[in-house]
């Protein structure tokens, strides 16, 4: 619906400002140097009343009228020229195009602003990554606050596995952005491929770090730890020029949920420890 009204005030504007430099052409050629200067003026508010709003177009357009009629009350005055007829269509065409403008800036900021809030709040709920198809480290969090709630109520065991690509950036660097995604969908389906259903796989944050929250004890996630390696041990990359053979080299660190005293951040930070002796 705001779009409408939006294309209704463009329309306006576009049909008042097409009138206005008809109307110039056929105003008196004796006043074409007055004329000239109003016009810019006139278009010179239109563009700062735009971004600027109401209050502001208003009070511009009536210090141009202020100054203009000042001139023209001296030339009628004291120098006995009469009003021209030009000289009505200014007063009523510089507010006219300064409303017109502030007002359509403002329903197209307020577009905007609609627009960002929108995608703020769209940010918020998403819970998939879109490169991966995986869930993200929203549900992430979420999700291993009641596995760790699960595990500790019914004595289920529980680890937690962080997966890295090893020299992610000069990966990067060789095959490109693009190309970079693909990759980190294949591993993500290797991921999923080797786990079981009622496992978890995510992509977190920093959109090169997986995470697989599995119901197994350490020693059941390292034989899925072998499998994902042993998956991607070699993956042919290509770029632009010709394809390239690189072996894809992931960091693996594995922790079980043992103490029960422990949050969902220090669970995560005894993985990435495990991690950091992966070699």
């Amino acid at each position: 619906m705001e779009a409408k009204k939006i294309d209704i005030w463009v329309i306006a504007l576009a049909i008042v400002a097409y009138g206005i430099v008809n109307l110039f052409h056929l105003m008196p050629k004796e006043f074409y140097f007055e004329n000239m200067i109003m016009l810019s003026l006139l278009f010179a508010a239109g563009l700062l009343s735009y971004f600027s709003g109401m209050i502001f177009a208003l009070g511009m357009a009536a210090v141009v009228i202020f100054f203009y009629g000042s001139y023209v009350m001296y030339g009628n005055v004291v120098l006995g020229n009469p009003v021209e007829s030009h000289v009505y269509y200014w007063i009523v065409f510089v507010p006219l195009i300064a409303a017109l403008s502030a007002t359509l800036g403002g329903r197209i900021r307020k577009v905007q602003t609609d627009n960002m809030k929108l995608t703020r709040e769209f940010e918020e709920f998403v819970t998939v990554d879109q490169h991966t198809g995986l869930d993200n480290v929203k549900a992430f969090y979420g999700v291993l606050n009641q596995h760790m709630g699960l595990s500790r109520r019914f004595k289920l065991p529980l680890s937690l596995m962080l997966v890295n690509l090893t020299y992610y950036d000069d990966v990067r660097g060789i095959v490109g952005p693009e190309r970079m995604r693909d990759i980190l969908k294949a591993i993500g389906e290797q991921m999923v491929q080797f786990t079981r259903t009622e496992d978890c796989s995510y992509m977190l944050e920093d959109g090169r770090t997986f995470a697989l929250l599995l119901f197994t004890n350490r020693e059941g996630a390292l034989v899925v730890k072998e499998r994902i390696k042993e998956g991607m041990k070699r993956f042919n990359l290509d770029n632009s020029a010709k394809p390239v053979s690189i072996k894809t080299e992931l960091r693996i660190g594995i922790t079980e949920y043992e103490d029960h005293e422990q949050d969902v951040l220090g669970f995560r930070k005894a993985a990435e420890k495990d991690m950091e002796y992966d070699f």
